[in-house]
C-alpha cells in the first residue's frame, strides 16, 4: 500500500479496509484483527484503532468492548432503513445542482458518463462501479450545504457496499443503474427539478427493494 500525504494515515488505512469490506474481502460478522493489520501496512496499532473509529462512523464496523472491531452486518430493514434516508437526501442535492451549475460545472460529469457507457456497453462491473462511485461523489462534492455535503460522503462508503452486492446480481442491473445516472443527468442539464424528483423517487423505491433482496450477502453472522 501507497501511502499519500495529503490524506491522514487513518483515513488512508480506513479506505484501505474500507474497499476490503465493500467487495467482499472482508465477511460480514468478521473480526478485523488489528495486530495483523498493523503487521501488513506496517503503521502502529493506534493508527488502526483510529482508522476503524473512521470505518465505524461510516457504519461498516462495529466495535465491542473486549471484543473489538467486526464487519458490521446489514440486514433487509436496515437496507430499507438506510436506501430511505439515502434517497430522500440525494434529492436534495440533485435538485441543488439542477438549479446552480454553471457550465464549467458539467465538464466532469460529462467525463464520467461517457466512461460509466464505455462499461456498460462492455459489461465490465467493476469499471461501473468505479465510475458509478464517483459520479456521486461529485454530485455531493457540488453541493453548498456542508452538512449534507459531509452527510452524503460520510455514506457514501455504506451506499458502495450496497450497490456493489445489487450490481453483482447481474448485467440487468447495471443496465437499471446505467439508464438511472443518464435520466438524473439529462434532468440535472434541464434543471427540470420536476423530472428529478421522480426519477429520484420511482428509482429508490426499486433500488430499495433490490437492495433488500441482496441484503442477505451483508447479513454475516453474529460476532462472537
Amino acid at each position: 500500500m501507497t501511502f499519500k500525504a495529503t490524506d491522514s494515515l487513518a483515513e488512508q488505512i480506513a479506505q484501505y479496509l474500507g474497499n476490503q469490506i465493500i467487495q467482499g474481502q472482508v465477511a460480514p460478522g468478521e473480526r478485523i484483527q488489528e495486530l495483523r493489520i498493523a503487521s501488513e501496512l506496517r503503521v502502529s496499532r493506534g493508527s488502526v484503532r483510529e482508522a476503524l473509529l473512521i470505518l465505524q462512523r461510516r457504519h461498516l464496523v462495529e466495535i465491542f468492548p473486549r471484543r473489538g472491531a467486526v464487519v458490521s452486518s446489514i440486514t433487509a430493514s436496515d437496507v430499507r432503513d438506510f436506501f430511505e434516508l439515502w434517497f430522500l437526501l440525494l434529492d436534495r442535492a440533485v435538485c441543488h445542482l439542477a438549479l446552480a451549475w454553471r457550465n464549467e460545472d458539467l465538464a466532469v460529469f460529462f467525463e464520467l458518463m461517457a466512461q460509466l457507457d464505455a462499461c456498460h456497453s462492455q459489461h465490465d462491473l467493476q469499471g461501473f462501479y468505479e465510475n458509478g462511485v464517483e459520479f456521486l461523489r461529485a454530485l455531493y462534492t457540488h453541493d453548498s450545504n456542508r452538512y449534507l455535503r459531509d452527510t452524503l460522503l460520510d455514506l457514501l462508503p455504506l451506499t458502495q457496499r450496497c450497490v456493489h452486492a445489487i450490481l453483482r446480481a447481474g448485467k440487468s442491473q447495471i443496465s437499471h443503474t446505467h439508464r438511472f445516472l443518464n435520466d438524473l443527468l439529462k434532468a440535472i442539464i434541464a434543471r427540470d427539478t420536476d423530472s428529478l424528483h421522480a426519477c429520484v423517487t420511482a428509482f429508490g423505491k426499486d433500488y430499495s427493494l433490490l437492495a433488500q433482496q441482496s441484503a442477505v450477502a451483508l447479513e454475516g453472522s453474529a460476532p462472537r
